[in-house]
C-alpha cells in the first residue's frame, strides 16, 4: 500500500480498519481520522471546530485570493465569526480539506445539524445552516481538474467510517457557485436538486442608468419625489464607513437605527442588537474583515438624524449588502430605498465596484427590478439503510407539503427536483411539483 502525505498535529488516532474490493487505496491520517481512499483521488482530511480552521487557515487564504471572484463565504474569517458566535457546538462544524501532492485545492465548510423526519433523528451534514449566513459555497477554484471534486468528496464521506452521517444536504447554493460547478459536471448518485430562491444583485460597472434600466420610470420618479420631501425639512446625505476606527461608531450608528422600529424590544426584537449571538457573529464580522478592510457601513443622514444604514462586505469587485435596518419614525421618506438608490449611485462612481449584491432575494427590493440568480439546495444520501430512509422521508414530506399547498422545510420556495441514479448527469431525470 502506498502511503500519501501525513496530516501533522494529531493526536494518537485509532485505527479503522474496512475490507475494499477494487483498486488500491491510499491511506490519509488526520487528527483522530484513519481514512482510506482511491489512489487517483485527491487526499481528504477533516478539522475540527476553532482549532481545525486556524489550522488551515494559512494556506485557506490563499486559495480564497486566488479564486476568481472570491465571495465573502470562501474565506475563513467568515467562520471564524460564525464559529466565536452563533454555532451553538463548534465541534459539530468541520472542514474537509483536500489536497493535491502538498498543495491544498479545495476546503469544504460542514456542520452536524439536527433534524426530525416523522420519528427519525437523522443524522444531517451539510452547509452551515443559518439565516445570517445567507448564502453557501465550498473553496476552489472553477477548472476542469475541479470538476468532479462534489462527487469524490461524497464518495469519501460514504466510505469513511469515522464521520457518521445519513444525509449531506447542501443549502442556498448559487447557480455561479463553486458547488454548481461540480454539479453540473458530475452529480453524485441520489443527489436531489430543489430550488431556494433567488440572489438579486446590481451591474455597476456602467452608469447609474444602465444599472437601473430595468426600473420603472414612476419608481424612479417616486424616489425623486421622496428625495425632495425629505431635503425640505433636512439636507440627505450618504457617508460610507470603512477605516476600522470609523466602523466601531458605524455598527453603534447601524444597530440603534435598526432596533429603533419594529425589529426593536418593542416589536419582533429581531434586530442585531436584541440578540446576543447575533451582535457578536457582526462585531466579529467587523473585527475580521475590518483588518482587511473589507467591511463597509454606509449610512443615510437626514440633516443631523441617521436614518437607514447597511451593513457590506466588499470583496473583490462586488459589494454585498448583508443587512439594512432603517429608521421607522422616517418611513414616509422611505429611507431604506433611498439608501439602497445612493449606494448604487455610488457604486456607479466607484471603480473598485462593478456589482452590487443583496445576498438573497428581500421583497421590499422588487420595485428596483434587480438581476437574479437561482440559488438552490442539494441532497445526497449516505448508502445505509438509515440514509436512505431519511433520505425518502424528506423527499415524502416535500410531496406531502406540496399536495397541501403548505411551504416546503427548509424554506425552498420553488420544487423543481433533480434525481439520478447514476454517476453521471445523463441519466438525470426531471420532476415538477
Amino acid at each position: 500500500m502506498q502511503h500519501n502525505r501525513v496530516a501533522h498535529s494529531f493526536s494518537s488516532p485509532t485505527p479503522i480498519t474496512a475490507q475494499y474490493r477494487g483498486r488500491p487505496y491510499i491511506l490519509a491520517v488526520n487528527a483522530n481520522l484513519l481514512d482510506y481512499q482511491k489512489g487517483d483521488d485527491p487526499t481528504f482530511v477533516a478539522h475540527q471546530g476553532l482549532e481545525g480552521l486556524q489550522r488551515l487557515a494559512p494556506a485557506w487564504t490563499a486559495l480564497a485570493h486566488s479564486l476568481p471572484g472570491a465571495r465573502f463565504m470562501h474565506f475563513p474569517e467568515w467562520y471564524r465569526a460564525y464559529l466565536s458566535s452563533l454555532a451553538r457546538d463548534p465541534a459539530k462544524v468541520w472542514f474537509i480539506a483536500a489536497h493535491r501532492d502538498q498543495d491544498l485545492a479545495a476546503v469544504f465548510p460542514l456542520e452536524f445539524q439536527d433534524h426530525r423526519v416523522g420519528v427519525l433523528r437523522p443524522h444531517v451534514f451539510g452547509t452551515i445552516d443559518d439565516d445570517q449566513m445567507q448564502l453557501s459555497d465550498f473553496v476552489f477554484a472553477q477548472t476542469a481538474e475541479n470538476e468532479d471534486l462534489l462527487y469524490q468528496l461524497t464518495q469519501w464521506l460514504r466510505t469513511q467510517r469515522t464521520l457518521r452521517w445519513h444525509e449531506l444536504r447542501l443549502r442556498k447554493v448559487r447557480e455561479d457557485s463553486s458547488i454548481a460547478h461540480a454539479v453540473r459536471a458530475r452529480l453524485p448518485a441520489g443527489t436531489v436538486a430543489l430550488r431556494h430562491d433567488g440572489s438579486s444583485y446590481f451591474l455597476t460597472n456602467g452608469t447609474y442608468d444602465r444599472a437601473t434600466q430595468a426600473m420603472s420610470g414612476s419608481f424612479k420618479r417616486n424616489l425623486r419625489r421622496l428625495a425632495r420631501r425629505a431635503e425640505q425639512s433636512a439636507p440627505l446625505r450618504f457617508q460610507s464607513y470603512r477605516r476600522p476606527e470609523a466602523l466601531i461608531e458605524a455598527f453603534e450608528i447601524l444597530i440603534n437605527i435598526e432596533a429603533s422600529g419594529w425589529k426593536g424590544n418593542a416589536g419582533t426584537a429581531s434586530a442585531i442588537c436584541c440578540r446576543p449571538a447575533m451582535l457578536e457573529f457582526y462585531r466579529a464580522l467587523v473585527r475580521e474583515f475590518g483588518a482587511r478592510d473589507a467591511c463597509v457601513i454606509n449610512v443615510l443622514w437626514h440633516g443631523e438624524h441617521a436614518v437607514a444604514g447597511q451593513f457590506c462586505l466588499h470583496i473583490g469587485d462586488t459589494l454585498n449588502v448583508l443587512k439594512i435596518g432603517f429608521s421607522d419614525a422616517h418611513s414616509h421618506i422611505a429611507p431604506g430605498n433611498l439608501l439602497l438608490e445612493r449606494t448604487i449611485q455610488h457604486a456607479c462612481e466607484d471603480r473598485g465596484i462593478d456589482i452590487v449584491s443583496l445576498v438573497n432575494q428581500p421583497p421590499w427590493s422588487k420595485s428596483f427590478r434587480p438581476l437574479s440568480i437561482g440559488v438552490w439546495s442539494y441532497c445526497a444520501p449516505n448508502w445505509s439503510l438509515q440514509g436512505c430512509l431519511v433520505h425518502l422521508g424528506l423527499l415524502g414530506k416535500r410531496a406531502w407539503d406540496t399536495i397541501n399547498g403548505a411551504r416546503p422545510a427548509g424554506g425552498e420556495a420553488e420544487s423543481r427536483i433533480r434525481s439520478t441514479g447514476a454517476d453521471r448527469n445523463d441519466a438525470e431525470t426531471q420532476y415538477a411539483n
